[in-house]
């Protein structure tokens, strides 16, 4: 099982790329997968806890809890221009991240909007 988890972290962003150009319906349990690979090294995803950045559970829909980013509620045009480039949001954010293609945002934020939905 361990060895399966890794190989799905070490090649989930080759596949990612790989699929970024085609067309796709979005995806809210690859989303999830995505989400714990991308984001888990420093945010909570089933808590409202700060780690290294806040928590993400209820994310989609709720208001920012860092000041000075320029969204009144997280929605998929705010969480897609945020994991976009998050420095072209708020240029001193600490979040740094390397690029995110289209179908991996699209999935994390389906993801976000069906926990919501619970």
């Amino acid at each position: 099982m361990t060895r399966g988890c890794l190989l799905i972290v070490l090649f989930l962003p080759f596949v990612s790329y790989a699929q970024a150009d085609s067309g796709f319906a979005v995806d809210p349990e690859r989303g999830r997968i995505v989400a714990t690979v991308r984001c888990m090294q420093c945010h909570h995803l089933s808590t409202l806890s700060r780690s290294i950045g806040p928590g993400l559970k209820g994310v989609y829909g709720r208001a920012p809890t860092i000041s000075g980013v320029p969204f009144a509620v997280w929605d998929e045009a705010a969480l897609d221009a945020w994991l976009t480039d998050p420095r072209a949001v708020k240029a001193n954010t600490r979040m740094q991240l390397p690029p995110i293609v289209a179908r991996d945002r699209a999935d994390i934020i389906a993801w976000f909007k069906s926990e919501r939905e619970k």
